[in-house]
């Protein structure tokens, strides 16, 4: 996969608004997906409480920060083989920082067996499921435990 030859700089200018780096450089569905994912970071800031409004500050600036550089650095490279956001260690950084949502990046990395795809994707999809399922489970355990209910709340902790 080529593309003529851009300028990195307007593509990373572009990137202040997230995706349209990408849409620059002719890659709409990492556009779609930087843009959803700045989105939902943003509501998640805004609408969290917290340590948990300070982690969802954290992932956006690392997303927003993340696709500056993938602007840049595509564009950078056109003309040439885009396949350096392909390589191991840059998909396994995006499994980790933005989980689900790397996805994708992975499925499509012909640096992956077929075996190393599926236990990466049940490994993130299984994170994510643990933790949504979280919060349901400590209710559970408090439920059962009235006595760690009560230590709690005298400790000050409030569920």
């Amino acid at each position: 996969m080529t593309t003529s030859t851009k300028n990195p700089w307007v593509a990373a200018g572009l990137s202040l608004a997230p995706g349209l780096g990408q849409l620059y450089n002719g890659q709409r569905a990492k556009a779609w997906v930087l843009c959803g994912a700045c989105l939902a970071l943003v509501l998640a800031t805004t609408w969290l409480a917290g340590i948990s409004r300070v982690t969802a500050a954290l992932a956006l600036f690392v997303v927003w920060t993340s696709a500056i550089v993938d602007a840049y650095k595509t564009a950078q490279m056109s003309g040439r083989p885009l396949d350096w956001y392909y390589r191991r260690p840059y998909v396994v950084a995006m499994l980790l920082l933005l989980g689900p949502v790397a996805l994708p990046l992975l499925w499509r990395s012909p640096h992956f067996s077929a075996a190393a795809r599926w236990t990466w994707t049940t490994v993130v999809l299984g994170a994510v499921l643990l933790f949504l399922a979280t919060p349901y489970l400590i209710n559970r355990l408090l439920q059962q435990m009235p006595e760690l209910d009560a230590i709690l709340r005298q400790s000050g902790v409030q569920l």
